[in-house]
């Protein structure tokens, strides 16, 4: 299992395609929303999915995963939004 850090992009070891859990942890006091960023060239960023609560789902993997505060639909960069005290975990399943 790893845990993402905002503004490095992470890379899943299991190869393109492959599935993975992810556990968004957002308190209910002192969390932040954030939004789930996949790309598969490294340079631009797609947005997967907007977070307002905590919650685990199985998503796809993308060969460079990342997260932040930002809600922008395409970013050009590693996003770097703060999300105060929430988390993102991804433990990669197939």
């Amino acid at each position: 299992m790893a845990q993402l850090t905002v503004g490095t992009a992470y890379n899943p070891k299991m190869g393109d395609g492959s599935r993975g859990v992810v556990h968004v942890y957002i308190p209910t006091s002192g969390g932040e929303d954030l939004t789930l960023y996949g790309s598969v060239n490294g340079a631009e960023y797609i947005k997967i999915k907007h977070y307002d609560a905590s919650t685990i789902e199985e998503v796809v993997l993308c060969p460079y995963m990342a997260y932040s505060s930002q809600e922008d639909a395409h970013l050009t960069a590693v996003p770097t939004g703060a999300v105060a005290n929430s988390k993102v975990l991804i433990d990669e399943t197939r």
